[in-house]
């Protein structure tokens, strides 16, 4: 594991101790998303990493950026990984927070890709079936991929179903080449 996601995981677990509420935990998570995606702008990403600059510079100008939008503990944080050089693990944060929001939320997102768009009935039944077996309340990302023939895979953390054409005829070529 990187040293910049083990920091950040010890960040992500000391803010998520902080939220006492899921009201609370949605606000640190809009804030940590908008930061995520700041220091991402290749503008702001230029600015925070040329070392010509000080520390305490850098720091302010990200803050002059963002602060307007920011509770003040938010800003004690930004103010706290200035200080420490790691404004650039913010993405690494983000992530690393819904994932313990998740897991204490006992929430879990799942991919279903299927060769046509699904129905609403069909999202349900899948989102229900998924919940039941994952024991978990699970939320369902939709895609397409025609090259699928028919049928879906589904993607939830470890778990993978494939119940596509494409599979079948797959495992099936593997078979008959034994």
């Amino acid at each position: 594991m990187s040293e910049n996601i083990q920091v950040a995981q010890s960040y992500a677990k000391a803010i998520h101790e902080l939220c006492s509420t899921p009201a609370v935990a949605d606000v640190w998570s809009k804030n940590l998303a908008f930061l995520a995606q700041v220091v991402q702008n290749p503008d702001m990403d230029r600015f925070l990493a040329d070392i010509s600059r000080p520390s305490e510079e850098r720091t302010r100008g990200f803050l002059a950026v963002v602060s307007s939008e920011l509770d003040p503990q938010v800003i004690n944080l930004v103010r706290l990984l200035g200080e420490n050089g790691r404004l650039a693990i913010l993405p690494e944060i983000a992530a690393q927070f819904e994932l313990l929001r998740a897991q204490a939320e006992q929430r879990m997102t799942a991919t279903v890709v299927s060769a046509y768009p699904l129905t609403e009935s069909e999202i349900n039944n899948i989102k229900s079936a998924l919940n039941k077996r994952l024991n978990r309340t699970i939320d369902l990302i939709t895609e397409t991929d025609d090259s699928l023939i028919a049928g879906a895979i589904i993607r939830a953390g470890d778990l993978v179903i494939d119940g596509s054409m494409r599979g079948g005829i797959q495992k099936l070529a593997t078979q008959l080449s034994r």
